[in-house]
């Protein structure tokens, strides 16, 4: 069986949410800099959770990735949009 990666454009999550902010409804706060971010192949059999989160500065829909090594990433892309993209994957595979 071969693995299956997907590739993303994410900042590196630099506290512990200690300092945890939520909007109204509920919704985790981050900030994610374009400037900052790199570009990573994650494996699929790695990624243990993702988030919806929402942009501080830009308001937008983004995504925290947790991976089994216990490492995060806030994503560019949301989390119904890097959901839909996993599964595609595993149309493409079967």
């Amino acid at each position: 069986m071969t693995s299956q990666f997907i590739l993303e454009d994410v900042s590196i999550v630099e506290n512990d949410f200690s300092a945890d902010s939520r909007d109204k409804e509920g919704m985790r706060i981050v900030t994610y800099e374009t400037r900052r971010s790199i570009s990573l192949h994650f494996a699929v059999e790695h990624i243990v959770q993702i988030e919806a989160v929402k942009d501080s500065k830009a308001g937008e829909l983004r995504s925290i990735i947790t991976l089994t090594s216990g490492k995060r990433y806030i994503t560019r892309r949301g989390a119904q949009e890097l959901c839909a993209a996993i599964g595609k994957l595993g149309v493409a595979a079967a």
